[in-house]
This record gives C-alpha cells, sequence and structure tokens, in this order.
C-alpha cells in the first residue's frame, strides 16, 4: 500500500474522504476518552473488547472491500 506521503495531492484528497476512513477519524476520539477513564483491569477489558470488536468491524468491511475490487477487475460484478 503506498503512503500518502509518495501519493498525487487528488488521490490523498480520495483516500481521506473514503467512509471507512472518515468513520476512524471521527470514532477516535472517543475511544481516546474511553482509554482515558478507565480506572481498574475491568474498564481495561471492557475497553480491549470494544476496540478489538471495532477493529474486527474494519478489518471485515476491508476484506469485503477488497473481494469486490478483485471481482470487478476480472470483469465481475460488484455483488455476488
Amino acid at each position: 500500500m503506498p503512503l500518502l506521503s509518495n501519493m498525487p495531492p487528488a488521490r490523498i484528497d480520495s483516500v481521506m474522504q473514503h467512509p471507512a476512513h472518515v468513520k476512524t477519524v471521527e470514532s477516535l476520539p472517543g475511544f481516546i476518552s474511553d482509554l482515558r477513564m478507565c480506572q481498574n483491569l475491568g474498564d481495561f477489558v471492557a475497553f480491549q473488547e470494544n476496540l478489538l470488536s471495532a477493529t474486527l468491524t474494519a478489518t471485515q468491511a476491508r476484506a469485503e472491500r477488497s473481494r469486490v475490487a478483485k471481482r470487478l477487475r476480472k470483469g465481475g460484478e460488484a455483488s455476488a
């Protein structure tokens, strides 16, 4: 995956405006706030579970987008 510093400005704008990226950026302050509020082991475990859940959801969505892109490159349809 190319680094943003190696991309043309129009591509950077496209990446930064992608709904998945926007969602991630919008969720970060909540995660930071939740982490700062952790006071005991149970709080940290709950925080980690929430973070893992969000990570798995994002990873699954990325994998699905990747599968669709591969299908489209091979001349297939977006939904299989």
